[in-house]
């Protein structure tokens, strides 16, 4: 008994879909990952000021410590419209401490803003 021509062709199409997802459901084991990335957790911290009304304001610095005080060259020099700021890359389980300042165009700093930290998690 031969099927009608309508039938088979329904049956191959049925088929063929099948086939096509066997194929994208099981990767051959030959294949190989072009890249992986993996990610090692980091903290942030989020940080905004008050902005100061000098006229001759240029930006402000801002700087990052693991000790109270401890501050070294600034970690951001930002333009005088911009009054925040994240921080990235802070390692789990680690105090950080921060400031920030302005400065003239002349390039002189304020003293630095009360100082704020952050433990992250």
């Amino acid at each position: 008994m031969e099927l009608p021509r309508s039938m088979t062709s329904h049956y191959h199409w049925i088929l063929m879909c099948l086939l096509l997802l066997i194929t994208t459901a099981c990767p051959s084991t030959s294949s190989t990952p072009t890249s992986e990335t993996t990610a090692l957790a980091s903290e942030t911290a989020a940080l905004s000021w008050d902005a100061n009304s000098e006229p001759d304001l240029q930006g402000y610095k801002l700087y990052l410590a693991t000790i109270s005080g401890g501050y070294g060259a600034p970690i951001a020099t930002l333009p005088m419209d911009v009054t925040s700021y994240t921080v990235t890359g802070l390692e789990p389980g680690s105090t950080y401490f921060f400031v920030v300042t302005a400065y003239n165009s002349d390039g002189v700093e304020s003293s630095f803003s009360n100082e704020v930290n952050k433990t992250t998690l």
